[in-house]
């Protein structure tokens, strides 16, 4: 029965990521202009007096900033060096477990190739160190460095303790349950019962990947999309830009206040203000 449980629990969660997932991405690409541009990256093109004149990002220059952003965390590189450290870890180790787990999962289907076992083992092990290390000196400093503790709140860390408490049983899972052989789904095909360290993990991983379309990290990897975080295309008459804000702006206001009638359009305000005399 608690197989039964941990089946229809993580395929089920599996399905629900993606559904989740694929749901937010068409809500925020098909958000109006204005409310992308809040999630703008923090330093703007559009500070510039003459961005207009500046030529466009190149194809090239936007996978170089992704991968730099992205994968080795510039930002913090510059900001936070001793934070940049754990923080580096534990992304690369989390990086290292996907493509470990993409070998086992998904190549042997593809490819027959299999190597030694004790390397197999290997990978994983260090991967999960460097996942386990980084995440713990994450944890501790976001709790002892009061520059960073105002930012987390105690939600936060009960999240970080249940990362490394799922890091922890895919370790014991892959080496004490399996040993020096791992697995793959071909291998799994006659495995009807796995172990049930191997249940436990796949129900915590479960609640991750439930979590994962709620969760900033969503919003991390959609902020390279190219209408945020590129979104520098001047607004020249006849444009694609101008329908759209002549569009929002022939809304009518669903509020009110004293400087604000309620159910004009946005448009009328601007100009009103342009006849008003000065002094």
């Amino acid at each position: 029965m608690f197989l039964y449980v941990v089946v229809v629990v993580y395929y089920g969660s599996i399905g629900f990521c993606v559904i989740a997932s694929t749901v937010r991405l068409i809500k925020l690409t098909s958000a109006p202009l204005h409310l992308r541009w809040e999630l703008y990256r923090s330093s703007s093109i559009y500070e510039l007096s003459d961005w207009w004149n500046r030529p466009q990002v190149t194809f090239l220059e936007k996978m170089k900033s992704a991968v730099l952003d992205i994968i080795f965390l510039r930002d913090f590189y510059h900001r936070n060096r001793g934070f940049w450290y754990f923080l580096f870890l534990f992304h690369l180790g989390i990086y290292l477990l996907i493509l470990w787990h993409v070998w086992y999962l998904i190549v042997p289907l593809i490819v027959k190739i299999r190597v030694e076992p004790f390397w197999d083992l290997l990978w994983g092990h260090v991967a999960t160190a460097f996942a386990f290390l980084g995440g713990l000196g994450i944890f501790v400093r976001r709790m002892t460095d009061e520059d960073l503790r105002v930012y987390y709140p105690p939600a936060h860390y009960v999240k970080w303790a249940f990362m490394l408490l799922t890091v922890l049983g895919g370790f014991y899972a892959a080496h004490f349950d399996f040993g020096a052989f791992i697995p793959t789904l071909e291998d799994a095909k006659f495995q009807v019962y796995p172990p049930n360290s191997i249940s436990i993990h796949l129900l915590f991983s479960s609640v991750w990947l439930i979590y994962l379309p709620y969760s900033h990290i969503l919003r991390l990897f959609f902020r390279y999309y190219h209408q945020i975080r590129w979104d520098d295309v001047p607004n020249v008459r006849g444009s694609a830009v101008e329908r759209k804000v002549e569009k929002l702006l022939n809304q009518r206001v669903g509020w009110s206040a004293p400087h604000v009638p309620h159910g004009r359009k946005w448009a009328d305000f601007p100009s009103e203000r342009e006849q008003e005399p000065e002094g």
